[in-house]
């Protein structure tokens, strides 16, 4: 078993190469937030431990025994997430940090119980696909034409980290199953409709909300 600190390295280069990214020590060390040097050392104790490679090019791959304890991690965290929107009554915004702290101390007993519980949910409370189930089809909102209509399909696991935005999108009306409309598209705000509802979104939310194909 990871220590707590490898799975978040885990999590983090698994949510990154989901969402069709080149995994770099950089890029890892920008979305955790962690210096340079710090991340270096941490993906070469992976690497040692078997848990992840590095190419010609330096781009970080999970391996076999990394995706295995990957899958575990973000399956928990997701699941956490369901937990608390569905039994604790928690905004489905809200339940990133809490699901952060309880997927490091949930047992397999604990898993098992709570799936159970949930019924075996398929995705996470923003439409992530749990391990193991296929991903539907997406395209970004930024994709789609002036008056095409789409459901929201899910905002990928590397937007949860950004302060403030899952709320945002919340309080625009944004959130997955929702069923929106392209008004307009400008060059700083991206004009939509939902159920007859005019709003106008931040230009960033056309890369940061996937839909339905």
């Amino acid at each position: 078993m990871a220590s707590s600190a490898a799975e978040e390295y885990l999590q983090a280069i698994y949510t990154l190469a989901d969402e069709g990214g080149h995994v770099v020590s950089a890029r890892l060390a920008e979305f955790l937030g962690f210096s340079a040097p710090a991340v270096s050392e941490m993906v070469h104790r992976l690497e040692r431990g078997g848990l992840v490679s590095l190419d010609a090019h330096k781009e970080v791959h999970l391996t076999k025994a990394g995706k295995t304890q990957a899958d575990s991690i973000v399956r928990r965290h997701r699941l956490a997430e369901r937990f608390l929107v569905e039994v604790l009554g928690f905004e489905w915004w809200k339940t990133h940090e809490e699901a952060e702290r309880l997927e490091h101390a949930m047992s397999p007993e604990m898993e098992e119980r709570m799936a159970r519980v949930l019924g075996d949910p398929q995705t996470c409370p923003h439409g992530n696909p749990m391990p193991g189930v296929a991903a539907r089809p997406t395209r970004r909102l930024e994709a789609l034409a002036r008056g095409e209509r789409a459901a929201v399909e899910r905002i990928p696991d590397q937007f949860e980290h950004e302060p403030g935005f899952l709320e945002y999108l919340d309080s625009q009306g944004v959130r997955p199953g929702v069923v929106l409309e392209v008004v307009e598209r400008g060059p700083t705000l991206l004009t939509v409709s939902i159920d007859g509802a005019v709003r106008s979104l931040r230009p960033d939310c056309g890369q940061k909300v996937w839909m339905a194909a």
